[in-house]
């Protein structure tokens, strides 16, 4: 008698057909935006590799890292992410100001150029023979599995992604940890949709569910500031004399980030205490 599959194989299945339909349509054109849509797509099957793993905790055969294929990919996506973020910003700042910052939109056009060539390349470069084995293990891996197999997997992911934030919360949480707590809050929400969409309960009330994406909107402004001090700082460190308005606006980035750096934290903390109780 075969083994009944388990719903969450749907859930996984919708991501896993959607991403390699994005996938397919970057190999016609590389876009931002769709590119970005398969970065969200990607994280989800890795969070999903990761899912089944814990919930198959012992068994090596269902073990298989199988987001192994898809890293690359991953990391060159969210790059374009980063990128997109602070050509958003270098857009606010010429509405804001009213002036032109021809040298860093270059700087900006020049990388976007290599890192589009880049990820293209690795995109018709790479097979579909992962994405099928992906699936194929995804199947195996839903098969069988009991609802209180799923509940325990999810909330023991949950735990992993909470103990980063218990270990930040007692000190001032810097920028590579603000970073990792705007993807660890993401990775959160997502756990928590899966469980419902599983017909489980919510494990936090809507109210702290609220908190949550306040908290990771507030750190998506913090990481574009961010990401904008960091690109025009390597710019401003190639010139001998750089012009007023450049010098202004790292000034202006680094006392936002100062003022954003604090919100955040402070934010997180109050968040931290609800989610670890």
């Amino acid at each position: 008698m075969s083994k009944r599959l388990s719903p969450i194989f749907e859930i996984f299945e919708k991501q896993h057909t959607e991403a390699k339909a994005i996938f397919l349509e970057l190999i016609k054109r590389m876009k931002s935006k769709k590119a970005i849509e398969l970065l969200g797509k990607i994280s989800f099957l890795e969070l999903f590799s990761e899912l089944m793993s814990s919930v198959h905790a012992g068994n090596e055969e269902l073990q298989q890292d199988l987001f192994a294929d898809f890293r690359p990919l991953q990391k060159n996506l969210r790059k374009i992410y980063h990128h997109k973020l602070v050509e958003i910003s270098l857009e606010e700042r010429r509405k804001q100001t009213g002036k032109n910052f021809n040298r860093f939109s270059k700087q900006l056009d020049q990388y976007k150029k290599e890192l589009y060539t880049k990820t293209y390349d690795q995109i018709v470069g790479s097979t579909f023979e992962h994405w099928s084995e992906f699936y194929d293990m995804a199947l195996a891996s839903s098969k069988g599995l009991k609802p209180l197999m799923l509940n325990s997997g999810v909330n023991r992911q949950m735990q992993q992604e909470l103990e980063v934030f218990h270990l930040d919360q007692n000190g001032v949480l810097g920028t590579q940890k603000l970073k990792e707590i705007y993807y660890s809050i993401r990775r959160i929400i997502i756990l928590e949709n899966i469980l419902v969409q599983l017909g489980f309960n919510s494990i936090f009330p809507q109210e702290t569910h609220d908190e949550i994406n306040d908290l990771k909107d507030k750190l998506k402004v913090w990481y574009k500031n961010h990401l904008t001090l960091q690109a025009l700082s390597y710019l401003l460190s190639s010139e001998q004399e750089p012009s007023d308005k450049y010098v202004q606006w790292a000034k202006d980035l680094s006392r936002q980030k100062k003022s954003l750096s604090s919100a955040a934290e402070q934010q997180a903390k109050t968040v931290f205490e609800k989610l670890l109780v």
